[in-house]
């Protein structure tokens, strides 16, 4: 909570991930936007509603977010196969250029490439051997398609085929020829010796690339969520195993991500637009506790909510801040790993920082993902009491890299004969780069109140608030000075008293 003041008090953008109400007064101290997730008020969001713009210049980025999201859902911590991840690649990457740039047809120059990327699909599966098999079984052994001779009668004809084929065919590719012309030739064509056209490879190619385009022109994406992903990814991945001839089970993925479609019970997370005003708070409060037991909500969540700050992030000029509570447990997985990294290493360049807060720092120090995706991107480590950790300390100094020295410094925290004669504090160790100092960190009583996350504390400052009809900042300073005047040494002692009495006090100054 100091850090989160002193942060905002130097004019940072703070987005906080939280899962206790830590931050429940501070941000309302500030009034900021808090958040909280419930039933009946879920946090949803649009995640694949980009503007052209951000399509133009930041499309890589968005597109390797939303392959992370769609692969939490789909495979949870599992990693994905490269053919599962090539595919819903080209799945999102088609989908949005459905979208910004609506097929109409084939290029010339994207046609020969068609052709000949189909071409060899098919000499890789062996479909391509099976059409030379055919011509031997039907011409002989020695008999080459491609260089037939006028020697024979055979090839005399085909020769005369292959040559009416070709000036149809340019007909058909001349850029010049009208829309007649090019019907009339195709029809000619395809009166052309059937027997020759369907053995015929390079027909072949063109009648499944003339599918192909079909089915393209037929994708449309008229707005942009998960809904109409949806429905995309479904009719579109059917299309792409049949022409590369891999695997994919679009079964289980139309299962899986099912809920969050249009009907299902999580409908509303991926397809609610954004409050854009969210974008220009300064101070917001993501509270979360209460889905933080669902293995496949919570971290989708989390995930979205760093979306927001990613968004914020380059929309926003000014110093940026993400701290996730203990809510960086459910993206630590191997499938995240990636996302965690380009987040830290992108901060960089927005003038945006990011930190996570644990009460447990086994946590971190077992997790091999959090180490190489966090700790190794982190230039600034704050560590509490470890008294308790102090007799198996060894893997927390190898995985922060403390010195012997740093060692020696944390278990001296809040060991010290050092009180006398000081007002109330707590000590933290403050490691920046190579440099690590302990520091006494000491905060008023009216910042304690805004701090404090003890329920009765909580519930008599906001009755001081509600009964004199006040804001957050002199509800606080009444109840201080009450509290004060009243004699009574601990503030919980003082919240008690008035939950109990329903009143403010008023007291005066006794001296």
């Amino acid at each position: 909570n100091t850090v989160m003041r002193q942060y905002y008090e130097q004019d940072t953008d703070i987005v906080i991930v939280d899962t206790g109400d830590s931050y429940e007064g501070l941000c309302s101290y500030f009034e900021g936007t808090y958040i909280s997730y419930s039933k009946e008020k879920p946090i949803s969001m649009n995640p694949f509603k980009i503007t052209k713009l951000e399509y133009d210049q930041n499309f890589g980025e968005k597109k390797n977010f939303l392959k992370s999201l769609i692969f939490q859902i789909f495979k949870g911590a599992e990693m994905p196969s490269k053919i599962e991840d090539t595919i819903i690649n080209q799945t999102i990457v088609e989908y949005f250029e459905a979208y910004f740039n609506p097929f109409e047809g084939f290029t010339d120059e994207e046609r020969q490439k068609m052709k000949d990327t189909l071409l060899l699909q098919d000499k890789t599966n062996g479909k391509y051997e099976e059409y030379e098999q055919e011509l031997e079984e039907k011409y002989g052994e020695d008999f080459d398609f491609d260089s037939a001779t006028s020697d024979s009668k055979e090839g005399k004809d085909l020769t005369r085929q292959q040559r009416l084929k070709g000036k149809l065919q340019a007909v058909i590719d001349d850029a010049a020829s009208t829309e007649g012309e090019k019907e009339n030739a195709k029809k000619k064509l395809m009166l052309l010796t059937p027997e020759v056209i369907e053995n015929n490879y390079l027909m072949r190619i063109e009648r499944k690339l003339e599918k192909i385009e079909r089915q393209k022109k037929k994708l449309k994406v008229k707005e942009l969520s998960f809904n109409t992903y949806y429905e995309f990814a479904l009719e579109r991945i059917p299309q792409i195993l049949h022409q590369q001839h891999i695997e994919f089970n679009i079964n289980d993925f139309a299962a899986i991500l099912k809920p969050f479609y249009k009907g299902g019970e999580q409908e509303y997370i991926l397809n609610n637009d954004l409050d854009s005003s969210l974008f220009d708070e300064k101070f917001i409060v993501f509270e979360i506790d209460k889905v933080k037991d669902d293995p496949v909500l919570f971290p989708i969540i989390v995930l979205i909510i760093m979306d927001v700050f990613t968004q914020k992030m380059r929309i926003k000029k000014g110093r940026k801040c993400l701290v996730i509570e203990e809510a960086w447990k459910a993206i630590a997985t191997p499938v995240m790993a990636n996302y965690i990294k380009y987040l830290y290493k992108t901060a960089r360049k927005h003038w945006a920082m990011v930190g996570v807060v644990t009460q447990e720092i086994q946590d971190i120090t077992s997790s091999p993902i959090v180490k190489e995706a966090i700790i190794n991107n982190s230039d600034v480590f704050m560590l509490l009491d470890q008294s308790k950790f102090k007799d198996k300390f060894d893997d927390i100094k190898a995985t922060l890299a403390l010195t012997d020295n740093d060692c020696k410094k944390i278990f001296t925290i809040n060991r010290l004969d050092n009180k006398e004669g000081r007002s109330p504090f707590k000590e933290v160790f403050l490691k920046r780069g190579q440099n690590g100092e302990v520091l006494g960190v000491e905060e008023p009583p009216e910042c304690y109140m805004a701090y404090t996350t003890e329920k009765a504390e909580k519930e008599a400052l906001k009755l001081y608030k509600k009964l004199m009809a006040i804001d957050y900042q002199h509800a606080i300073e009444q109840f201080v000075s009450d509290w004060h005047n009243s004699g009574i040494k601990k503030s919980l002692e003082f919240s008690q008293k008035v939950l109990k009495e329903k009143k403010v006090f008023y007291y005066k100054n006794k001296q």
